[in-house]
């Protein structure tokens, strides 16, 4: 047994069918995947199957073009919009994750409204829920969504978090102005990519922003009464699976929930195709990708309670039990999330980075107990 193995084997829960039925949703099957286009795969966050998916379904006639999330640099900062991609090309323009706060209804109704076709459409969790609601009151929009792609995602981070974290990186140039930016590409955690106007290239690891996110630090306040870690309302889920016996494979992989016959159809054309490869797991297997994250994310309890004490008012909507260490991480990211609303938000990012890292494994240990 490698050491990878060991470490999923030893920190494997053991789900219960509630558990699994209660966090993922129902879903029709779970899948481990890629994207077998090298070129497909060499910018994307994870194995590139989504970026796959969709240019199959252009190709095949499914879609008349996905409007996805585009980040774009304006005045020096990173910002994010929806666009239409009806290409290849523009659908792999839109490749890798942001953590970036969007106006994704703002954005992608009046898409729908204006476009004539059939559309797939990518968002998060909550942005799918939200476009749902919306067709049952316009069922035109319907009639043009033939795909729902939903992101697996913990919460999204308001702007400040990452003109905070590119501030440090322009400082490190002697105040260049930024001309590009990639949050994460590359194997297992990634690398974040930024460019600077004077030519220069600086390249941290993905945990170089990613550890002030993990803490809640300028969290969106929406995202903590969220417990849709899975995308339930979407047609495919689609995100990364954190195993450490995949950490050192020479391809990143992405777990897929495919939750209607829409969506198998969809990735039995892309597999027999050969656009993807696709290992059949199950939900449970993509719940034990996300194993630390997915739980603390569904329990609104531990929340709910931790923000009686700091003046956060959350509704309750999950019911479960939230122990001492629930209660405490929960403490912690709310507390971390009022910190960096306040006129003193930038010291944030003065405080020494052992020290942050430091801080997230103490939080991480306690989501990690059960």
């Amino acid at each position: 047994m490698n050491f990878g193995r060991l470490v999923d084997r030893l920190t494997k829960k053991d789900w219960t069918d509630d558990e699994v039925e209660r966090m993922v949703g129902p879903a029709t099957e779970g899948y481990l995947t890629y994207a077998n286009d090298e070129t497909v795969r060499s910018e994307a966050a994870s194995g590139g199957t989504t970026s796959a998916l969709m240019i199959h379904a252009l190709d095949k006639g499914l879609i008349d073009g996905a409007i996805v999330c585009r980040t774009f640099i304006e005045d020096g900062k990173v910002r994010a919009r929806f666009k239409i991609a009806r290409t290849a090309d523009e659908v792999l323009a839109a490749r890798g994750s942001k953590y970036v706060e969007t106006a994704f209804l703002k954005e992608v109704l009046p898409l729908l409204r204006a476009n004539e076709g059939r559309f797939a459409v990518c968002g998060l969790p909550c942005d799918i829920m939200n476009l749902r609601r919306w067709e049952e009151k316009e069922a035109t929009l319907s009639d043009r969504i033939a795909y729902r792609i939903a992101f697996l995602c913990g919460h999204n981070s308001r702007k400040e978090l990452i003109d905070g974290v590119t501030g440090k990186l322009s400082a490190e140039t002697g105040g260049a102005k930024l001309t590009d930016f990639r949050f994460r590409t590359g194997r297992w955690r990634g690398k974040l990519t930024a460019r600077f106007d004077n030519g220069e290239t600086l390249q941290k690891p993905f945990s170089y922003f990613s550890d002030y996110r993990n803490l809640h630090f300028f969290s969106e306040r929406k995202c903590m009464a969220c417990s849709d870690h899975f995308g339930y309302y979407a047609d495919l889920s689609i995100g990364d699976v954190w195993l450490y016996n995949l950490r050192n494979d020479p391809i990143k992989h992405s777990g897929v929930l495919t939750r209607n016959e829409a969506a198998d159809a969809l990735m039995q054309s892309a597999i027999e195709s050969g656009t993807i490869t696709a290992k059949t797991v199950g939900r449970r297997y993509i719940l034990d990708g996300q194993t630390r994250i997915a739980p603390t994310h569904y329990n609104v309890t531990a929340r709910a309670k931790a923000g009686r004490l700091l003046g956060v008012k959350l509704n309750d909507t999950v019911k479960m039990p939230a122990p001492f260490f629930k209660f405490a991480s929960a403490f912690l990211g709310l507390w971390n999330m009022k910190v960096s609303e306040g006129r003193h938000a930038d010291r944030v990012f003065q405080v020494p980075r052992p020290i942050i890292k430091g801080y997230l494994y103490f939080k991480k240990g306690l989501e990690s107990l059960r």
